[in-house]
């Protein structure tokens, strides 16, 4: 995977012509599209494999493209969504460290 990134890198900075004002950031956001692209392919692929065995049923009567559009979307907000690790200052420094 590293090799196909840095495969990757190199043609996307050789395709710009003027060297100095090429932005990693547009490399960054790049590589981020391409892995969230890969990874909602694999999910998809996985969900459809567990329709076809018949592992992922639901109780409503909606077709299986829509149930599985739904859950991607769950996925999807699940992964997306930041998750709030913000630390209480108050808590740590009321703390005390032997």
């Amino acid at each position: 995977m590293k090799d196909k990134i840095l495969k990757e890198a190199m043609e996307w900075y050789d395709k710009h012509d003027d060297k100095n004002n090429v932005l990693i950031e547009d490399f960054v956001d790049l590589v981020i599209d391409k892995t969230a692209d890969n990874l909602f392919d694999e999910i998809q692929s996985e969900l459809e494999e567990e329709f076809k065995k018949g592992n992922l049923q639901h109780p409503f009567i909606i077709s299986s493209d829509y149930y599985l559009y739904l859950k991607l979307k769950e996925i999807k907000d699940k992964l997306v969504k930041p998750k709030n690790n913000s630390i209480n200052v108050e808590e740590d420094s009321s703390k005390k460290f032997d």
